[in-house]
């Protein structure tokens, strides 16, 4: 540097505020945060749905298949008994919605959306005209749409995180690539009734393969 460097005499109250507000970090994601539409949706899991061998976190945002003894919860009508699955809490009747699970690690899983009055007992087709709408990742490293028959997708490389957008009003249901928004699979249906969000961690085993859980990316400012 040539020449002297000069000290400044501003003081705080100089400083225009006005346009510098901070942390910068948060001043930057909640400008952002108004702009995305939808607004990720903080979904939760509903207990009440849950087979008895699936563990939940205490914030109902994480899915685990258990491999102890199945846990004494009341059965009811509500609850899956054989198929290892668990609905969301939240009910979708309108609307643009979008949200994440992050499936890093795993060799099974299922996601996706069902009819709120979906049946819940004995073991049930995951389709469309059974009421659900999902992917589905299997036999270690393949991935399908749960369609009848299955459409196999094509996948590059491994999901860490799936990305769910639902416009019900469209009729649109369609999967992303969360990590990179590249495109997975749609359905294109008339949805007759409230919809809730599907999870299925699927089995885990005892040398160790798919016990990671699911988990619902939450997003925090």
């Amino acid at each position: 540097l040539k020449g002297k460097i000069h000290e400044t005499n501003l003081t705080y109250e100089d400083f225009p505020t006005s346009k510098y507000m901070g942390p910068l970090q948060y001043t930057i994601w909640k400008s952002l945060f108004q702009d995305i539409h939808p607004v990720p949706a903080a979904l939760t899991l509903d207990p009440g749905t849950a087979h008895h061998r699936l563990i939940l976190s205490d914030d109902c945002t994480i899915v685990a298949y258990g491999n102890l003894h199945p846990q004494p919860l009341q059965d009811s009508p509500r609850r899956f008994d054989v198929e290892v699955s668990v609905l969301g809490a939240e009910a979708f009747g309108a609307g643009v919605h979008y949200w994440e699970v992050v499936v890093s690690e795993k060799t099974q899983w299922m996601i996706g959306l069902a009819h709120e009055a979906v049946t819940r007992k004995g073991s049930i087709q995951i389709q469309p005209s059974r009421g659900f709408y999902c992917i589905v990742m299997h036999d270690g490293n393949q991935y399908s749409a749960c369609t009848e028959p299955w459409t196999r997708l094509n996948v590059k490389g491994k999901l860490e995180k799936v990305g769910v957008f639902l416009d019900y009003d469209k009729g649109l249901l369609i999967f992303y690539n969360a990590d990179d928004m590249s495109w997975l699979y749609t359905f294109r249906e008339r949805f007759p009734g409230k919809l809730c969000s599907y999870f299925s961690p699927g089995q885990s085993h005892a040398n160790g393969k798919n016990v990671q859980p699911l988990r619902i990316n939450t997003v925090r400012i």
